[in-house]
């Protein structure tokens, strides 16, 4: 196509809908495999994803409810900027992996080390809200 530049991307498809609905065109080009064993691939990384998500937004409602019980109970700002700061780290990390939009298929790896270190800083949050009060 002339009105391409040289590297530049071709669209074949301006439909907008998940990859998964045609693994031809959107896996199977690069990814070599038998088109069931692709797609059991998909849904068991997508899966753990899901779980390791939930839970890592378990524990981020936790220690928002752990921070509010510790304000409730008289705990300072100062007293808790400990615990805001790892609810805002946690935080970020949970909304990035969520904007990832993956499902953690292109880097399983990656998302599981982000959302581990989301739940290790909501559950220190946790602790240092609780010790606050």
């Amino acid at each position: 196509m002339p009105f391409l530049r040289q590297g530049a991307m071709k669209v074949s498809d301006h439909h907008v809908r998940s990859p998964f609905e045609d693994l031809d065109r959107a896996c199977l080009s690069c990814h070599p495999v038998p088109a069931e064993e692709m797609k059991a691939r998909i849904e068991e990384i997508q899966d753990r994803h899901a779980a390791l998500l939930s839970r890592a937004e378990d524990a981020l409602i936790a220690l928002i409810d752990q921070i509010k019980a510790a304000r409730a109970a008289g705990a300072s700002g100062q007293a808790l900027d400990p615990a805001l700061k790892l609810q805002r780290r946690a935080q970020w990390r949970v909304d990035f992996v969520n904007a990832e939009n993956s499902m953690g298929f292109h880097a399983p790896q990656e998302s599981a080390r982000i959302l581990a270190e989301a739940i290790d800083y909501a559950r220190q949050g946790q602790i240092a809200a609780a010790m606050a009060r």
